[in-house]
């Protein structure tokens, strides 16, 4: 692996990965001609997703929430 600085002060990683080659392809289509800039806009996406639902996941934990919910239907009903 080798790493070196963009112009933007960003340090980036080569590295290897391995796919299934419709998946691989779909990439590369989509990609254009810059698969990298893809497939990091990809992960970012996924890793947002992944932050969101593991908000979600602790927030449902919470059972202060279900009688704020409770509470909001509520006052709604009587308007």
């Amino acid at each position: 692996m080798t790493t070196r600085n963009t112009s933007s002060g960003d340090t980036r990683e080569r590295t290897s990965i391995t796919l299934p080659k419709d998946l691989m392809r779909r990439a590369r289509v989509a990609g254009g001609n810059n698969l990298s800039a893809y497939l990091e806009q990809a992960l970012r996406e996924k890793f947002l997703v992944d932050a969101m639902t593991e908000v979600a996941r602790i927030n449902s934990l919470n059972p202060n929430d279900d009688l704020f919910e409770a509470a909001e239907a509520d006052a709604e009903a009587a308007a």
